[in-house]
């Protein structure tokens, strides 16, 4: 009995001494899943990788009304963008435009370092306000990934003149162009022949023509065409004076030989152009 109970005893010893041994064998295992891979690894790889920073930084330097509307200039002061970017325009009747809503959006290039991109905004009406630009940074930037420009303070609501001008209704329709002495257009399928003339004038000595090609009163006439077109493509020449300024017009109709006021009238003129003598 006493020789069994040494055996017993020892027996037990030794299963303790291995347990310890065994245990850690036992935990590696449980951790090994699919392709030898622990859960540890897999955890790792499953992490996305963070976006690598181009080393580019942006700043606003001028910001501005202009005659058009607003303007932000943002230089990009670090490395070379590796992308674009956006920027967005913010307004508020009062107070801090960065709690008011976003009235544009826009795109901002892949600037060089050191290079600059005039930013802006230019909408048909500019409302009485206060605005800003805000950019955002490219991918990665260590700070806040946004900058914004000073506040930009417009103290009345202007409107483009050019959007009130009436645009010519058979321009389009038409598909003309007219280029010095030389105007062609499209007779659409489907309607009859059509009186059109094209004719060059001449402005009153000493009177020099604006932007839009006023003023019309007293223009001549110093050249026309008037003929009936069919349907299809026409184009038509006429001369044009050897000295002073000039305009042409391509209108339906007859001859109209002098130019009032308001020149020809929206429900006739189709295209036109102006110039001086060479």
């Amino acid at each position: 009995m006493k020789h069994t109970k040494t055996i017993t005893a020892a027996v037990l010893s030794l299963s303790l001494l291995t347990l310890p041994l065994v245990q850690p064998v036992h935990t590696a295992s449980a951790e090994k899943i699919n392709n030898g891979q622990t859960k540890s690894q897999l955890n790792s790889k499953a992490q996305p990788a963070k976006s690598a920073w181009d080393k580019s930084t942006l700043y606003f330097t001028v910001q501005e009304t202009t005659y058009a509307g607003i303007s932000a200039t943002v230089i990009n002061g670090g490395s070379g963008m590796q992308g674009e970017t956006v920027y967005e325009v913010f307004r508020s009747d009062t107070g801090n435009p960065k709690n008011g809503e976003v009235v544009a959006t826009g795109v901002i290039g892949a600037l060089a370092p050191g290079e600059s991109q005039e930013l802006t905004f230019t909408p048909a009406v500019l409302e009485q306000g206060n605005y800003m630009f805000k950019a955002y940074q490219r991918p990665g930037h260590p700070g806040t990934g946004v900058l914004w420009s000073d506040s930009i303070t417009v103290e009345e609501t202007r409107v483009d003149a050019e959007s009130n001008q009436p645009e010519r209704p058979f321009d389009q329709y038409f598909n003309s162009d007219v280029q010095g002495g030389t105007a062609t257009f499209t007779v659409p399928e489907g309607i009859g022949k059509i009186e059109i003339s094209f004719s060059s004038y001449t402005y009153p000595e000493g009177v020099i023509p604006q932007e839009d090609g006023k003023p019309y009163e007293n223009q001549h006439v110093y050249d026309n065409v008037t003929e009936t077109y069919g349907p299809g493509t026409h184009t038509v020449h006429v001369d044009l004076p050897e000295s002073g300024y000039w305009q042409t017009d391509l209108y339906l109709g007859p001859v109209v030989e002098t130019l009032t006021e308001s020149g020809h009238s929206l429900d006739s003129i189709i295209d036109a152009d102006y110039g001086a003598a060479n």
